[in-house]
Protein backbone atom coordinates (compact mmCIF):
# COMPACT_ATOMS: atom_id res chain seq x y z
CA UNK A 1 0.00 0.00 0.00
CA UNK A 2 1.39 3.38 -0.99
CA UNK A 3 1.84 5.64 1.98
CA UNK A 4 0.22 9.05 1.92
CA UNK A 5 2.14 12.17 2.99
CA UNK A 6 -0.03 12.24 6.13
CA UNK A 7 0.99 8.70 7.07
CA UNK A 8 4.65 9.47 6.38
CA UNK A 9 4.60 12.61 8.51
CA UNK A 10 2.92 10.73 11.37
CA UNK A 11 5.58 8.02 11.30
CA UNK A 12 8.37 10.61 11.26
CA UNK A 13 6.81 12.42 14.21
CA UNK A 14 6.52 9.17 16.17
CA UNK A 15 10.17 8.31 15.51
CA UNK A 16 11.29 11.79 16.55
CA UNK A 17 9.18 11.83 19.71
CA UNK A 18 9.49 8.25 20.95
CA UNK A 19 12.10 6.55 18.80
CA UNK A 20 11.50 3.54 16.59
CA UNK A 21 8.23 2.44 15.01
CA UNK A 22 4.68 2.39 16.37
CA UNK A 23 2.93 -0.94 16.82
CA UNK A 24 -0.29 0.26 15.19
CA UNK A 25 -1.41 2.97 12.76
CA UNK A 26 -5.12 3.80 12.57
CA UNK A 27 -7.13 6.42 10.73
CA UNK A 28 -10.71 7.66 10.58
CA UNK A 29 -12.27 10.16 8.16
CA UNK A 30 -14.11 13.43 8.55
CA UNK A 31 -17.69 13.64 7.36
CA UNK A 32 -20.10 15.99 5.59
CA UNK A 33 -23.83 16.27 6.10
CA UNK A 34 -25.53 16.04 2.70
CA UNK A 35 -29.17 16.12 3.86
CA UNK A 36 -30.83 16.21 7.26
CA UNK A 37 -29.92 19.59 8.71
CA UNK A 38 -30.98 19.81 12.40
CA UNK A 39 -33.01 16.63 12.12
CA UNK A 40 -30.72 14.61 14.39
CA UNK A 41 -31.80 16.25 17.65
CA UNK A 42 -35.42 15.79 16.57
CA UNK A 43 -35.08 11.98 16.25
CA UNK A 44 -35.07 12.40 12.49
CA UNK A 45 -33.29 11.15 9.39
CA UNK A 46 -29.84 12.17 8.14
CA UNK A 47 -27.82 11.45 5.03
CA UNK A 48 -24.06 11.99 5.32
CA UNK A 49 -20.78 10.86 3.77
CA UNK A 50 -17.30 10.18 5.10
CA UNK A 51 -14.67 12.14 3.16
CA UNK A 52 -10.99 11.77 2.39
CA UNK A 53 -9.72 14.01 5.17
CA UNK A 54 -8.67 12.07 8.24
CA UNK A 55 -7.16 11.82 11.69
CA UNK A 56 -4.21 9.42 11.99
CA UNK A 57 -2.95 7.86 15.21
CA UNK A 58 0.32 5.99 15.74
CA UNK A 59 0.53 4.07 19.02
CA UNK A 60 2.82 1.75 20.96
CA UNK A 61 2.26 0.31 24.46
CA UNK A 62 4.53 1.98 26.99
CA UNK A 63 7.29 0.00 28.66
CA UNK A 64 7.25 -0.50 32.41
CA UNK A 65 4.51 -0.71 34.97
CA UNK A 66 3.53 2.96 35.09
CA UNK A 67 0.12 3.41 33.45
CA UNK A 68 0.73 6.79 31.86
CA UNK A 69 -0.30 7.93 28.37
CA UNK A 70 2.18 10.15 26.53
CA UNK A 71 0.40 11.87 23.64
CA UNK A 72 1.76 14.25 21.02
CA UNK A 73 -0.39 16.35 18.68
CA UNK A 74 1.57 17.10 15.52
CA UNK A 75 -0.85 19.75 14.27
CA UNK A 76 -0.88 21.69 17.53
CA UNK A 77 2.76 20.96 18.44
CA UNK A 78 1.76 19.91 21.95
CA UNK A 79 2.85 17.00 24.16
CA UNK A 80 0.60 15.95 27.03
CA UNK A 81 0.30 13.08 29.47
CA UNK A 82 -2.40 11.59 31.70
CA UNK A 83 -2.91 8.53 33.90
CA UNK A 84 -4.68 5.47 32.52
CA UNK A 85 -4.63 3.63 35.84
CA UNK A 86 -7.65 2.44 37.80
CA UNK A 87 -9.29 5.86 37.41
CA UNK A 88 -8.87 8.37 34.61
CA UNK A 89 -9.52 11.86 36.02
CA UNK A 90 -12.36 13.74 34.35
CA UNK A 91 -11.58 16.76 32.22
CA UNK A 92 -14.44 18.69 30.68
CA UNK A 93 -12.50 21.50 29.09
CA UNK A 94 -13.16 20.35 25.53
CA UNK A 95 -9.48 20.34 24.55
CA UNK A 96 -8.06 17.76 22.17
CA UNK A 97 -6.56 15.94 25.14
CA UNK A 98 -9.96 15.63 26.83
CA UNK A 99 -11.17 13.70 23.76
CA UNK A 100 -8.22 11.32 23.95
CA UNK A 101 -8.61 10.84 27.69
CA UNK A 102 -12.38 10.52 27.30
CA UNK A 103 -12.02 7.65 24.84
CA UNK A 104 -9.58 5.93 27.20
CA UNK A 105 -12.07 6.43 30.03
CA UNK A 106 -15.01 5.04 28.02
CA UNK A 107 -13.01 1.98 26.92
CA UNK A 108 -12.01 1.36 30.54
CA UNK A 109 -15.65 1.67 31.61
CA UNK A 110 -16.68 -0.92 29.02
CA UNK A 111 -13.80 -3.39 29.16
CA UNK A 112 -11.89 -2.75 32.36
CA UNK A 113 -8.72 -0.70 32.98
CA UNK A 114 -6.27 -0.44 30.12
CA UNK A 115 -3.51 -3.04 30.45
CA UNK A 116 -0.69 -0.49 30.05
CA UNK A 117 0.12 3.09 29.32
CA UNK A 118 0.92 4.10 25.77
CA UNK A 119 2.92 6.38 23.52
CA UNK A 120 0.77 8.07 20.89
CA UNK A 121 1.17 10.55 18.05
CA UNK A 122 -1.88 12.23 16.50
CA UNK A 123 -1.91 14.01 13.14
CA UNK A 124 -4.55 14.94 10.61
CA UNK A 125 -5.53 16.94 7.56
CA UNK A 126 -9.12 17.80 8.57
CA UNK A 127 -9.71 21.57 8.44
CA UNK A 128 -10.47 22.57 12.04
CA UNK A 129 -13.56 24.63 12.74
CA UNK A 130 -15.07 23.76 9.36
CA UNK A 131 -17.93 21.62 10.69
CA UNK A 132 -16.43 18.37 9.37
CA UNK A 133 -16.51 16.61 12.76
CA UNK A 134 -12.80 16.43 13.42
CA UNK A 135 -13.58 15.54 17.06
CA UNK A 136 -15.52 12.37 16.16
CA UNK A 137 -12.77 11.42 13.72
CA UNK A 138 -10.18 11.85 16.46
CA UNK A 139 -12.21 9.81 18.94
CA UNK A 140 -12.73 6.94 16.53
CA UNK A 141 -9.07 6.81 15.52
CA UNK A 142 -7.86 6.83 19.13
CA UNK A 143 -10.26 4.03 20.08
CA UNK A 144 -9.36 1.87 17.09
CA UNK A 145 -5.65 2.35 17.80
CA UNK A 146 -5.95 1.51 21.51
CA UNK A 147 -7.97 -1.60 20.71
CA UNK A 148 -5.63 -2.80 17.96
CA UNK A 149 -2.62 -2.24 20.23
CA UNK A 150 -4.03 -4.85 22.60
CA UNK A 151 -4.61 -2.45 25.49
CA UNK A 152 -8.20 -3.54 26.21
CA UNK A 153 -9.67 -6.90 27.08
CA UNK A 154 -12.41 -6.61 24.50
CA UNK A 155 -13.50 -7.43 20.95
CA UNK A 156 -12.21 -6.13 17.65
CA UNK A 157 -13.82 -2.70 17.80
CA UNK A 158 -14.29 -2.51 14.01
CA UNK A 159 -14.61 -6.21 13.22
CA UNK A 160 -18.09 -5.85 11.70
CA UNK A 161 -20.92 -3.34 11.51
CA UNK A 162 -22.40 -4.45 14.84
CA UNK A 163 -19.05 -3.80 16.52
CA UNK A 164 -18.82 -0.40 14.81
CA UNK A 165 -22.26 0.58 16.10
CA UNK A 166 -21.29 -0.45 19.62
CA UNK A 167 -18.14 1.67 19.28
CA UNK A 168 -20.12 4.66 17.98
CA UNK A 169 -22.34 4.52 21.08
CA UNK A 170 -19.28 4.23 23.30
CA UNK A 171 -17.70 7.28 21.68
CA UNK A 172 -20.91 9.26 22.11
CA UNK A 173 -20.83 8.35 25.80
CA UNK A 174 -17.25 9.62 26.04
CA UNK A 175 -18.21 12.92 24.43
CA UNK A 176 -21.40 13.33 26.48
CA UNK A 177 -20.23 12.21 29.92
CA UNK A 178 -16.49 12.89 29.90
CA UNK A 179 -15.93 15.83 27.57
CA UNK A 180 -19.30 17.37 28.41
CA UNK A 181 -20.58 17.91 24.85
CA UNK A 182 -24.21 16.89 24.25
CA UNK A 183 -23.65 15.33 20.83
CA UNK A 184 -25.77 12.78 19.01
CA UNK A 185 -24.67 9.63 17.22
CA UNK A 186 -24.47 10.96 13.66
CA UNK A 187 -20.84 12.06 13.62
CA UNK A 188 -19.54 8.86 15.18
CA UNK A 189 -21.57 6.63 12.87
CA UNK A 190 -20.49 8.63 9.83
CA UNK A 191 -16.77 8.34 10.58
CA UNK A 192 -17.03 4.59 11.32
CA UNK A 193 -19.47 3.45 8.63
CA UNK A 194 -18.27 5.40 5.61
CA UNK A 195 -17.62 3.68 2.29
CA UNK A 196 -15.89 5.07 -0.78
CA UNK A 197 -18.34 6.19 -3.49
CA UNK A 198 -21.24 5.88 -1.04
CA UNK A 199 -23.31 8.02 1.31
CA UNK A 200 -24.88 6.81 4.55
CA UNK A 201 -28.44 7.19 5.80
CA UNK A 202 -29.10 7.09 9.54
CA UNK A 203 -32.36 7.00 11.47
CA UNK A 204 -31.48 8.92 14.63
CA UNK A 205 -34.23 7.20 16.61
CA UNK A 206 -33.83 3.53 15.68
CA UNK A 207 -30.16 3.77 14.59
CA UNK A 208 -31.07 1.91 11.41
CA UNK A 209 -28.62 2.76 8.65
CA UNK A 210 -27.89 1.99 5.02
CA UNK A 211 -25.11 2.77 2.58
CA UNK A 212 -26.32 4.16 -0.73
CA UNK A 213 -24.21 4.61 -3.90
CA UNK A 214 -23.25 8.10 -4.99
CA UNK A 215 -22.94 7.07 -8.63
CA UNK A 216 -20.16 6.19 -11.02
CA UNK A 217 -18.11 8.22 -11.31
CA UNK A 218 -19.03 9.51 -7.86
CA UNK A 219 -19.41 13.30 -7.75
CA UNK A 220 -16.95 15.43 -5.84
CA UNK A 221 -18.01 16.69 -2.42
CA UNK A 222 -16.64 20.20 -2.23
CA UNK A 223 -16.57 22.01 1.10
CA UNK A 224 -16.41 25.80 0.97
CA UNK A 225 -15.59 27.79 4.11
CA UNK A 226 -17.14 31.25 4.50
CA UNK A 227 -14.25 32.26 6.80
CA UNK A 228 -16.78 33.63 9.27
CA UNK A 229 -16.85 32.93 13.01
CA UNK A 230 -18.92 30.02 14.30
CA UNK A 231 -19.15 31.41 17.84
CA UNK A 232 -22.76 32.47 17.32
CA UNK A 233 -23.75 28.91 16.45
CA UNK A 234 -23.56 27.57 20.01
CA UNK A 235 -26.18 29.85 21.50
CA UNK A 236 -28.41 29.76 18.43
CA UNK A 237 -28.24 25.96 18.30
CA UNK A 238 -29.65 25.73 21.81
CA UNK A 239 -32.34 28.26 20.93
CA UNK A 240 -33.42 26.22 17.90
CA UNK A 241 -33.62 23.09 20.02
CA UNK A 242 -35.88 24.95 22.44
CA UNK A 243 -38.07 26.23 19.59
CA UNK A 244 -38.49 22.70 18.26
CA UNK A 245 -39.35 21.43 21.71
CA UNK A 246 -42.01 24.11 22.10
CA UNK A 247 -43.81 22.69 19.06
CA UNK A 248 -43.58 19.20 20.55
CA UNK A 249 -45.06 20.52 23.81
CA UNK A 250 -47.93 22.14 21.90
CA UNK A 251 -48.89 18.88 20.19
CA UNK A 252 -48.55 16.94 23.42
CA UNK A 253 -51.14 19.28 24.91
CA UNK A 254 -53.49 19.57 21.92
CA UNK A 255 -53.51 16.11 20.35
CA UNK A 256 -55.24 13.30 22.19
CA UNK A 257 -52.64 10.68 21.36
CA UNK A 258 -49.84 10.99 23.89
CA UNK A 259 -47.18 9.26 21.80
CA UNK A 260 -45.52 12.48 20.65
CA UNK A 261 -42.01 12.72 22.08
CA UNK A 262 -40.26 14.66 19.31
CA UNK A 263 -40.93 16.33 15.96
CA UNK A 264 -40.42 12.90 14.41
CA UNK A 265 -43.92 12.03 15.67
CA UNK A 266 -45.58 15.09 14.11
CA UNK A 267 -46.97 14.49 10.62
CA UNK A 268 -47.33 16.98 7.79
CA UNK A 269 -51.13 16.68 8.07
CA UNK A 270 -50.97 17.50 11.79
CA UNK A 271 -48.80 20.53 11.12
CA UNK A 272 -51.20 21.81 8.45
CA UNK A 273 -54.23 21.25 10.68
CA UNK A 274 -52.73 23.25 13.56
CA UNK A 275 -50.77 25.79 11.51
CA UNK A 276 -52.86 28.81 12.52
CA UNK A 277 -52.70 27.99 16.23
CA UNK A 278 -48.96 27.37 16.36
CA UNK A 279 -46.39 29.95 17.34
CA UNK A 280 -45.26 31.96 14.28
CA UNK A 281 -41.64 30.88 14.76
CA UNK A 282 -42.20 27.33 15.94
CA UNK A 283 -44.31 26.33 12.96
CA UNK A 284 -41.54 27.38 10.56
CA UNK A 285 -38.98 25.37 12.51
CA UNK A 286 -41.26 22.35 12.42
CA UNK A 287 -41.89 22.75 8.68
CA UNK A 288 -38.15 22.64 8.07
CA UNK A 289 -37.62 19.49 10.14
CA UNK A 290 -40.58 17.63 8.62
CA UNK A 291 -39.70 18.53 5.02
CA UNK A 292 -36.03 17.79 5.68
CA UNK A 293 -36.89 14.26 6.82
CA UNK A 294 -38.85 13.86 3.60
CA UNK A 295 -35.87 15.11 1.58
CA UNK A 296 -33.61 12.49 3.20
CA UNK A 297 -36.04 9.74 2.23
CA UNK A 298 -36.38 11.09 -1.31
CA UNK A 299 -32.63 11.61 -1.57
CA UNK A 300 -31.87 8.00 -0.67
CA UNK A 301 -34.33 6.84 -3.34
CA UNK A 302 -32.78 9.16 -5.91
CA UNK A 303 -29.28 7.84 -5.25
CA UNK A 304 -30.41 4.22 -5.41
CA UNK A 305 -31.95 4.98 -8.81
CA UNK A 306 -28.82 6.75 -10.04
CA UNK A 307 -30.55 10.15 -10.17
CA UNK A 308 -27.64 12.22 -8.88
CA UNK A 309 -29.00 15.46 -10.36
CA UNK A 310 -32.24 15.00 -8.42
CA UNK A 311 -30.25 14.42 -5.27
CA UNK A 312 -28.42 17.70 -5.91
CA UNK A 313 -31.75 19.49 -6.35
CA UNK A 314 -32.84 18.19 -2.95
CA UNK A 315 -29.64 19.53 -1.38
CA UNK A 316 -30.40 22.99 -2.78
CA UNK A 317 -33.98 22.74 -1.52
CA UNK A 318 -32.58 21.89 1.90
CA UNK A 319 -30.56 25.09 1.92
CA UNK A 320 -33.60 27.14 0.93
CA UNK A 321 -35.53 25.65 3.85
CA UNK A 322 -32.65 26.30 6.25
CA UNK A 323 -32.56 29.89 5.04
CA UNK A 324 -36.29 30.58 5.08
CA UNK A 325 -37.79 28.23 7.68
CA UNK A 326 -35.10 27.27 10.16
CA UNK A 327 -33.29 30.59 9.72
CA UNK A 328 -29.86 29.17 10.46
CA UNK A 329 -28.18 30.49 7.35
CA UNK A 330 -26.36 33.83 7.05
CA UNK A 331 -25.55 36.37 4.34
CA UNK A 332 -22.10 34.79 3.95
CA UNK A 333 -23.49 31.26 3.59
CA UNK A 334 -26.15 32.44 1.12
CA UNK A 335 -23.54 34.28 -0.93
CA UNK A 336 -21.35 31.18 -1.03
CA UNK A 337 -24.28 29.03 -2.19
CA UNK A 338 -25.14 31.59 -4.88
CA UNK A 339 -21.52 31.60 -6.08
CA UNK A 340 -21.67 27.80 -6.31
CA UNK A 341 -24.91 27.86 -8.31
CA UNK A 342 -23.13 29.79 -11.06
CA UNK A 343 -20.03 27.56 -11.08
CA UNK A 344 -19.23 24.75 -13.57
CA UNK A 345 -20.44 21.27 -12.65
CA UNK A 346 -22.74 22.38 -9.80
CA UNK A 347 -25.42 19.80 -8.97
CA UNK A 348 -26.58 21.09 -5.58
CA UNK A 349 -25.35 22.74 -2.43
CA UNK A 350 -26.32 23.72 1.09
CA UNK A 351 -25.02 24.91 4.41
CA UNK A 352 -23.54 22.14 6.51
CA UNK A 353 -23.65 21.56 10.24
CA UNK A 354 -25.19 23.94 12.76
CA UNK A 355 -25.23 26.90 10.37
CA UNK A 356 -25.00 30.68 10.93
CA UNK A 357 -21.36 30.52 9.78
CA UNK A 358 -18.87 27.85 8.76
CA UNK A 359 -19.17 25.89 5.55
CA UNK A 360 -21.30 24.82 2.64
CA UNK A 361 -21.09 21.42 1.00
CA UNK A 362 -21.60 21.05 -2.74
CA UNK A 363 -22.26 18.11 -5.04
CA UNK A 364 -20.18 18.67 -8.17
CA UNK A 365 -19.60 16.68 -11.35
CA UNK A 366 -16.39 14.73 -10.84
CA UNK A 367 -14.52 16.20 -13.81
CA UNK A 368 -15.52 19.77 -12.99
CA UNK A 369 -14.13 19.94 -9.44
CA UNK A 370 -11.17 22.22 -10.15
CA UNK A 371 -12.99 24.80 -12.31
CA UNK A 372 -15.87 24.75 -9.82
CA UNK A 373 -13.50 25.56 -6.96
CA UNK A 374 -11.85 28.40 -8.88
CA UNK A 375 -15.20 29.89 -9.86
CA UNK A 376 -16.56 29.80 -6.30
CA UNK A 377 -13.42 31.41 -4.88
CA UNK A 378 -13.58 34.22 -7.43
CA UNK A 379 -17.33 34.75 -7.05
CA UNK A 380 -17.27 34.88 -3.26
CA UNK A 381 -14.19 37.13 -3.24
CA UNK A 382 -15.89 39.54 -5.61
CA UNK A 383 -19.01 39.75 -3.44
CA UNK A 384 -17.43 39.83 0.02
CA UNK A 385 -13.78 40.81 -0.34
CA UNK A 386 -12.84 37.53 1.38
CA UNK A 387 -11.26 34.51 -0.29
CA UNK A 388 -12.91 31.31 1.00
CA UNK A 389 -11.08 28.11 1.74
CA UNK A 390 -12.26 25.43 -0.68
CA UNK A 391 -11.63 21.73 -0.08
CA UNK A 392 -12.18 19.27 -2.92
CA UNK A 393 -13.13 15.99 -1.24
CA UNK A 394 -14.24 12.50 -2.23
CA UNK A 395 -16.28 9.97 -0.30
CA UNK A 396 -14.12 7.59 1.74
CA UNK A 397 -14.05 4.39 3.76
CA UNK A 398 -14.71 4.49 7.50
CA UNK A 399 -12.25 4.19 10.35
CA UNK A 400 -9.81 1.29 10.19
CA UNK A 401 -6.44 -0.07 11.22
CA UNK A 402 -3.95 1.04 8.60
CA UNK A 403 -1.39 -1.50 9.77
Amino acid sequence: MQRSPLIESTLRAFSTCFGGEPLVLALSPARVELLGNHTDHNDGLVLAAAIDRASVVAIRPARGSHKVAHVRSVNLDQHKRFSVGEEIPHSGNGSWLSYVAGVSWALAQAYGPLSAGFEMVIAGDIPLGAGLSSSASLQATVAIAIGAAGLINGPNLVGDDASRMDLAKLLRRAENEYVGVNSGLLDHVSTLFGRADHALTLDCRSFDYARVPLGSPAPALIVCDTMTSRKLADGMYNLRRAECQSVVSYFQSHVETSNITSLRDVTADMLRAHWAELDLVGRLRARHVLTENARVTAGAVALKQGEVAEFGRLMSASHASSRDNFENSSPALNTLVEAAENAPGFLGGKLSGAGWAGCTVNLVEADKAEPFAESVMEGYLKQTGTRPNVHICRSADGGSVYR
